[in-house]
């Protein structure tokens, strides 16, 4: 019997949780959702994962399996986020197990031990991307491979190149030519990640557009053009013109995605010294102060500047903020 009271989540002792996981199963949808909020926010919390975090997975595991229970991709949601956090973290390669802590181990091995379950739960037509998604955080497992290319959804052909197997090939390559625009863009992306040839030109096309995001995608929750960019930018050498293209056209978490695939090409060493001068910088990095400091729209979120935003610029030896930048800049 699992002790709850010794195990702790964001806030401190994870007694709360097994009322909450039971709250799961009530008619009462307010209840429902109140409790999902709080396993939402304690045993995910930022994405990050707690002893308690892979305690919850077989109580989750076996509500998602009953056909009774209301709400059921919504605890395939949260479990997405209890096996790999914030999925920016991981595109477009793809988990490293090695690089989890403890915590976070154990709660993507809990989670793993519902794969059989997620596969039969690919034929529900409501639940099957929710299915898809995390299968495709699994690497390496062949039953996955037809189950994914059975499903004719971006979602699932995406979920199909993080296997990273190569009997994945033929479903992207199929996917690469299909009438569908978002089943070209998740074949390019599966492609690429497969290391199959001929997405480079499909991906530069989402990359550098200025594609809003597609609400049926789980990935980079939705931003479908920010995933073709950080794909891109795993197979070219060269990716500062899409990225500064698309920097016009995105705000809040699409921009931190874009910004970080600037800063990367501008500044592939890592931070500049201290104190060295705009006048310092190389001609490719003074490019890139001068479009950060040209879009303010992209520093913001909710109408106010995207402290994440501020921070990833920092982290590269520049001001903090755009109006340092700016008087950075000159």
């Amino acid at each position: 019997m699992t002790d709850w009271a010794a195990l702790r989540h964001a806030y401190g002792s994870a007694e709360d949780v097994p009322g909450h996981l039971a709250a799961l199963r009530s008619p009462d949808e307010d209840e429902r959702r109140e409790s999902f909020g709080e396993l939402y926010a304690s045993i995910t919390h930022q994405g990050n994962r707690y002893s308690a975090s892979a305690a919850a997975v077989p109580s989750l595991l076996e509500l998602a399996a009953d056909s009774a229970v209301p709400d059921r991709d919504l605890l395939l949601y949260l479990l997405g986020r209890i096996a790999v956090g914030t999925d920016a973290a991981w595109l477009p390669g793809g988990v490293r197990r090695d690089a989890l802590d403890a915590d976070e181990a154990a709660a993507y091995d809990a989670v793993a031990q519902g794969l059989p379950l997620f596969d039969t739960l690919t034929t529900d037509p409501e639940l099957a991307d929710h299915a898809a998604y995390l299968l495709g955080w699994y690497p390496g497992r062949l039953e996955s491979v037809p189950v994914l290319a059975a499903l004719d959804s971006p979602t699932a052909i995406v979920a199909l190149g993080l296997l990273g197997l190569p009997e994945g090939v033929p479903a992207a390559e199929r996917a690469l030519s299909d009438d569908h625009p978002l089943n070209r863009w998740a074949g390019a992306v599966a492609l690429a990640r497969l290391g199959g040839e001929g997405a480079t030109a499909e991906l530069l096309r989402w990359a550098s557009s200025g594609h809003r995001d597609e609400p049926k995608v789980a990935y980079l929750e939705g931003d479908v053009a920010g995933l073709a960019l950080l794909t891109l930018e795993s197979v070219a050498d060269d990716v500062l013109e899409p990225a500064l293209t698309r920097l016009g056209h995105v705000s809040a978490e699409p921009a931190l995605t874009t910004i970080g695939v600037l800063l990367r090409q501008a500044f592939p060493h890592g931070p500049i010294a201290r104190g060295t001068a705009f006048g310092d910088l190389t001609a490719r990095q003074r490019r890139v102060v001068r479009a950060l400091v040209d879009t303010p729209a992209a520093w913001l979120f909710d109408g106010a500047e995207f402290v994440n935003v501020n921070l990833l610029i920092s982290d590269h030896g520049l001001p903090h903020g755009h109006d340092r930048l700016t008087a950075y800049a000159g």
